[in-house]
């Protein structure tokens, strides 16, 4: 392969060698050496690699979602089907948001301003404060009771004090034979 100059690289590289030798040769392929490395530093900070830790965390908090979805189903339905006149339950609940993530802040203060900023932790990610859960939107619970007026208020009040929901977010049908 040649050069612009028309000097081969294995030349080059023959050239570097033999200007080694000697003392003033190894301080040169020293320097060379170092140079090098911090190139390689150089294009690493450039071109980061991509993580599957970044990614998982997004799955994790999905997957968390989800699952808190599906035991705050589980555990309505259980309780709900232990009320007398309900029978046989299914619930339903919808959230309005994923997990939410509160990150810990550093505040610097002058005498004019100041300045907050995210606290990083040694892989470049911010430090996690608090982590809140969904919240909880609307609930649906279909019963065999949920046909009688009196049962449908029960399991509505019951569902309103647990989640903290108005009732008008609560819906009680009578579930099909």
């Amino acid at each position: 392969m040649k050069e612009a100059g028309g000097i081969s690289f294995g030349d080059s590289v023959k050239d570097f060698a033999r200007k080694c030798k000697g003392k003033q040769g190894r301080a040169r392929l020293a320097a060379a050496v170092g140079v090098l490395a911090m190139l390689l530093i150089l294009l690493s900070e450039l071109f980061p690699q991509n993580t599957v830790a970044g990614s998982t965390k997004n799955t994790k908090s999905a997957q968390s979602s989800t699952e808190y979805q599906a035991q705050l189903e589980n555990r309505l339905e259980h309780l709900i089907s232990q009320m007398s006149g309900a029978g046989k339950t299914t619930v339903m609940v919808t959230l309005e948001t994923g997990e939410e993530a509160i990150y810990a802040l550093d505040t610097q203060s002058g005498e004019m301003q100041s300045q907050q900023t995210h606290v990083l932790l040694e892989d470049g990610s911010a430090l996690t404060e608090t982590v809140c859960l969904p919240q909880v939107c609307g609930v649906a619970v279909l019963c065999e009771g949920g046909g009688d007026i009196r049962v449908a208020a029960r399991i509505t009040e019951l569902v309103s004090a647990l989640l903290d929901l108005p009732s008008n977010r609560i819906c009680v049908e009578q579930r099909k034979g």
